[in-house]
């Protein structure tokens, strides 16, 4: 016996999203990669900020390991010919490798990424950190310039050791580490150039 159909219930039908429903969606997923790209930003530059106060702090071991070694602060050479910038970086590079300092330890994340928007700007090809040395002729860090003497560095409080050679962080400032080992930032340019603007104007005179 063929069972009786005749008040089975008609199949239900989906229905299609409004287009009011549809720009919702749309706007809560926009939403979300929007929320989800803050993140990412704010957790790079937190991962940048970490790997230039590592290099610094590296540095500035390998500096203090120098300074009981020699019994004095890197004495950099004199050279004035056109190529003594690039002579002195490399200098640099091999008075602190025997102190742990390598090729890598000079370069940072922060300055990497800078420089790659910049040559994808001009159309050239994106490098990595190893191969940054092949891209720049300086280095993301520099140590200070002192003279000879195994106290001479520790004489002034407020001259760091080591600084940042460019604003690599946008402005959360240049990150430094002064001669008892912290880590301090110093203004940007655009920093002190807001700064002078916002400050009060002095009175005129009469």
């Amino acid at each position: 016996m063929k069972p009786d159909r005749s008040c089975s219930s008609p199949p239900r039908q989906r229905r299609a999203l409004t287009i009011v429903e549809l720009l919702v969606v749309l706007a809560i997923i926009a939403l979300l990669i929007a929320l989800g790209l803050s993140a990412y930003k704010t957790q790079l530059a937190k991962a940048e900020s970490i790997d230039a106060i590592n290099k610094l702090k590296g540095m500035y071991a390998g500096l203090a390991s120098y300074l009981v070694d020699k019994s004095s602060w890197p004495q950099e050479p004199e050279d004035e010919s056109e190529d003594s910038d690039e002579a002195l970086w490399v200098w640099w590079k091999k008075e602190m490798e025997p102190y742990g300092i390598h090729e890598a330890e000079w370069y940072t994340t922060a300055h990497l990424r800078r420089l790659n928007r910049e040559l994808k700007e001009s159309g050239g090809k994106t490098t990595s950190l190893k191969e940054m040395e092949d891209a720049l002729s300086f280095p993301s860090i520099v140590p200070t310039k002192f003279p000879a003497g195994p106290t001479e560095p520790y004489r002034y409080d407020n001259q760091p050791w080591v600084s940042e050679t460019g604003e690599y962080h946008g402005d959360d400032g240049i990150y430094t580490i002064m001669p008892k080992g912290n880590i301090h930032k110093m203004m940007t340019m655009s920093q002190m150039n807001a700064a002078k603007g916002k400050s009060p104007a002095a009175p005129s005179k009469k």
